[in-house]
């Protein structure tokens, strides 16, 4: 079974390139929740899954759009994860999309993978942020909106993030779980990991949890 993780620089994790002179197999997967998954998958079921990240750093859908043949429909992977949300509010909130972008674009992705991968299954991930900034705030809460009823339109697996990440940021502190407002820290990726493998057990046919 192949894995397509995709997104931006949550699931990025400074994953080092094909193309780079230093790539190798012990850094190739990056250092985010998709290490986590990836390790605990291919560590319980050898054999079963491959799995590819192809994550870039501040990309937005738009971005995903532009290398969506090369990262996404040339690999026709069986399941794909995406986490995409976080610079598509900044592109929003400068004007240089529109909050109907968002699912029109999800849409059109989704849908030409599906062209290729029939039997393509979907996780989704909630988008999420701690900055306190009123205008982040209401945009992420839109896209987060957006992409539930994304992940209905398509019957995919949806991975609520966060009201978690509030819950643990009221407990131990913003910077424990989410350092700078936007990106995780090991023990936020952790917990996207545990939420995320709960939630795709039934599509990935594995016991639930870690």
């Amino acid at each position: 079974m192949k894995i397509l993780f995709q997104g931006d620089s949550i699931t990025d994790g400074n994953r080092l390139k094909e193309e780079s002179s230093r790539w190798d197999l012990n850094h190739q997967i990056g250092h985010t929740w998709v290490y986590i998954v990836t390790g605990e998958l291919m560590y319980r079921y050898p054999g079963k899954f491959e799995c590819v990240n192809r994550g870039v750093s501040s990309n937005s859908l738009l971005d995903l759009k532009a290398r969506w043949q090369k990262d996404a429909l040339d690999i026709k992977p069986d399941v794909m994860m995406i986490l995409i949300g976080a610079n598509d509010a900044g592109a929003i909130m400068r004007g240089k999309m529109t909050l109907e972008d968002y699912p029109a674009l999800y849409h059109e992705l989704i849908d030409s993978l599906k062209g290729v991968s029939p039997e393509l299954r979907l996780v989704i991930l909630e988008p999420f942020t701690l900055k306190k900034d009123a205008e982040t705030v209401k945009t992420v809460d839109a896209l987060r909106r957006s992409a539930e009823k994304v992940a209905e339109d398509y019957g995919a697996v949806f991975v609520p993030l966060q009201d978690e990440f509030s819950r643990l940021a009221a407990e131990n502190g913003d910077k424990y779980w989410i350092w700078d407002g936007v990106h995780p820290t090991e023990a936020g990726h952790c917990m996207m990991a545990h939420r995320v493998l709960d939630a795709a057990a039934g599509i990935l046919g594995i016991g639930e949890g870690l």
